[in-house]
């Protein structure tokens, strides 16, 4: 599987049951999640060229097809994965007039509408599905087989009546750690005095299971269960810094619970009707980041806590450091421990978290070079034994190591080396890789070179130590203006591989018109 791709249990069989009362009261909420979807279709068909209007309308298709083979595990026997994959992002933008004769845009202090949203189709045509067994159905197919995910789909507003920020429809919100998708509406109001802003949102968690749900931003810990098909609304409020060229802040509070008023109809694990009301997640997130000395120091910190477990989960925190013109330093902390829906048993586990301290120097000598070097600390606590009230052995262990950058660029070519290697407790790695790229016919050939290993060995497990070597070819061909064409060979070989050859080709398309007439 590429860097980047997700691969998820698959789902359990549907059940032949009839549909209860309750899921019919729960198909009547559900449509509230196409809502963005709604809202784009209709306010788009709203755009049609009118005296007075006019707006920005801006496409996006991208389409990945993928081709390589993979071993079932526990046997020597190959399966085929044919995938495709269709990216399709439209945006309205401007959808509000200027307000004086002769103005070609709409100032955002004076308010803004927009419409932004994201559809992705899928399929696979290999031989897996026929040709795996459960094991290897399980490591390659996608969490519930679903063709249509409907990433976001919103109306925006900016700025409206002077102080009013909102969206209504699926959208995704980050704040510092916290992430989460959901079906329902963000407002934010700037207050006139203070540099502040409060915000209040709320609506449905994207469930996964459904049609045009994905299951990318849902909790862990319940899978295949009725918990993780419940019907489950979210809400929440915040209060961030506005207006402050040096200072971005953010302290927000959101609670997700399952109701059993709305999931009456559901099965249960135990086989009862209906599911008894709790809380999934209940976070304070906080984050801030500052600008200060003109740029050259920018510190920042984010943490998130977990109001179910009463802990701290995740921390981070960092700073940025110019130097001089040419020389820059950075240095990270990250503390993280996983998070599961508060009704999976996972939470009656002890995790242990994983923290990482990381520092880079860089280095520009001239136009051409860019040189870096960066330390890398992993740090292992052991905790005391609880139930027998014993110390560990050791307190603290680390795993150390670092790796050099080298990037080198002129007008038509573009070159960078890099090395890096890890070792300590957990065991050792290391690796390099050589990249190129060159730009011909006038800028409109691309050609992409890539080599990179890397050896790994488990102190713990004999079945995780071995290395692997590819080399990648390939070309970014600009086929118009706006459409580009990318195709990308590998060649794979590890010790458990003599050959692995991998095919992946994209063509994406991005084009602007503007709808209708000024005044």
């Amino acid at each position: 599987m590429p860097p980047g791709a997700i691969a998820r249990l698959a789902p359990p069989p549907p059940r032949s049951e009839p549909p209860r009362e309750g899921a019919r009261v729960r198909g009547r909420l559900r449509p509230l999640a196409s809502l963005g979807l709604a809202l784009t279709i209709g306010l788009a068909i709203d755009l049609a060229p009118r005296p007075g209007r006019a707006a920005e309308v801006r496409a996006q298709t991208k389409t990945l097809g993928e081709g390589y083979m993979v071993r079932v595990p526990g046997s020597a026997d190959l399966l085929s994965r044919r995938r495709l994959v269709q990216y399709v992002n439209l945006g309205v933008y401007e959808l509000l007039p200027p307000r004086r004769p002769g103005e070609l845009h709409r100032s955002l202090e004076e308010g803004q509408l927009h419409i932004v949203s994201s559809m992705r189709l899928r399929n696979d045509f290999g031989t897996y599905l026929r040709q795996g067994d459960d094991r290897s159905a399980r490591t390659l197919e996608s969490l519930d087989g679903r063709q249509v995910d409907l990433l976001f789909a919103y109306l925006e507003g900016q700025r409206l009546g002077g102080f009013v920020d909102l969206r209504a429809g699926r959208q995704f919100e980050m704040s510092g750690l916290d992430f989460y998708a959901f079906d329902g509406a963000w407002t934010r109001a700037h207050l006139p005095v203070l540099p502040l802003a409060v915000e209040a949102f709320g609506g449905m968690m994207v469930d996964g299971s459904q049609l045009f749900g994905f299951p990318t931003f849902e909790l862990d810990g319940t899978n295949g269960t009725a918990r993780d098909r419940s019907f489950s609304p979210m809400a929440g409020a915040a209060l961030s810094s506005s207006g402050l060229r040096w200072l971005d802040a953010r302290l927000a509070y959101r609670r997700t619970f399952t109701p059993s008023a709305l999931n009456r109809g559901a099965i249960d694990d135990d086989g009862s009707a209906g599911l008894a009301s709790g809380v999934d997640q209940e976070l304070v997130s906080l984050s801030a980041a500052a600008r200060l000395a003109d740029g050259r120091l920018s510190p920042y910190a984010a943490l998130r806590y977990n109001l179910g477990t009463a802990r701290l989960d995740d921390v981070s925190a960092g700073i940025h450091m110019a130097m001089s013109e040419r020389q820059s330093i950075r240095a990270l902390y990250i503390r993280t421990i996983p998070a599961f829906d508060l009704d999976s048993i996972f939470n009656t586990f002890t995790n242990e978290a994983f923290e990482d301290v990381r520092v880079v120097l860089e280095s520009r000598p001239n136009a051409r070079w860019i040189l870096a070097a960066r330390s890398q600390t992993r740090l292992f606590r052991d905790q005391t034994t609880s139930e027998l009230e014993t110390l560990p052995a050791r307190a603290l262990r680390l795993g150390v190591g670092g790796g050099v950058t080298a990037s080198y660029r002129i007008r038509r070519l573009g070159l960078r080396m890099d090395g890096y290697g890890l070792g300590g407790e957990g065991g050792v790695r290391a690796g390099g890789s050589l990249e190129s790229r060159t730009m011909v016919a006038w800028n409109r050939l691309a050609i992409d070179g890539r080599i990179y290993g890397v050896y790994y060995r488990d102190d713990q497990s004999e079945a995780r130590r071995g290395y692997s070597l590819a080399v990648q070819g390939g070309l970014n061909v600009q086929l118009w203006r706006g459409i580009h064409l990318n195709l990308l060979g590998e060649e794979l070989m590890t010790n458990y591989y003599t050959s692995a050859l991998r095919i992946l080709a994209s063509l994406s398309a991005d084009w602007t018109m503007r709808a209708g007439r000024r005044r």
